[in-house]
């Protein structure tokens, strides 16, 4: 994915953008400002910020700020989920996912992609409650969709197309999290 200067997020859980701060000028190359929820990265003024290693640095900055975000948020909303349906879970960790947007282990162990941030946070409760389905039923068939129906008022497959059509469009619009 290109990063540049006019990179944005804006979603109900985050707002994320890069800006180009020319008082960073021989400086240093970038400044991160951060309130909960908003995220302002300031880049130095560079003609190089499109090379290919500045680029993986920029996207490992995005990720990294992701993360950050989604260790606050998160981890909240899934003991708020686990609380309401009466679920215990061990540990929640927040990871780089490629391919998945959350796992949950037979430990009772969730794993939640920082990636989730860029999703509308119906989405974001949906996974959240997916996985805590799984609590209760490790796999994808029959009683776990009763049970995922059950905190979804009756939504859960519906909410999966939704999560697929938005994956399809997020990485057809951006490439690649990788």
């Amino acid at each position: 994915m290109r990063i540049d200067s006019s990179f944005r997020i804006d979603t109900e859980l985050l707002q994320l953008r890069f800006v180009t701060d020319p008082s960073l000028a021989g400086r240093a190359d970038a400044a991160v400002s951060r309130r909960p929820g908003d995220v302002t990265i300031s880049l130095a003024p560079r003609p190089d910020w499109g090379a290919p290693a500045r680029q993986q640095w920029l996207n490992d900055a995005l990720a990294e700020q992701l993360r950050r975000e989604a260790k606050r948020a998160l981890p909240a909303r899934l003991d708020g989920f686990a609380r309401q349906f009466s679920l215990r879970y061990q540990r929640v960790t927040i990871k780089r996912m490629h391919t998945r947007w959350g796992s949950c282990s037979g430990l009772g162990n969730i794993n939640l992609s920082l990636w989730l941030m860029l999703a509308p946070t119906h989405l974001v409760d949906y996974v959240i409650k997916h996985e805590l389905a799984h609590l209760n039923e490790m796999n994808h068939g029959p009683r776990f969709w009763k049970e995922l129906d059950a905190m979804t008022e009756g939504q859960a497959k519906m909410l999966a197309r939704e999560m697929r059509q938005f994956t399809r469009q997020l990485f057809n619009a951006r490439g690649s999290f990788a």
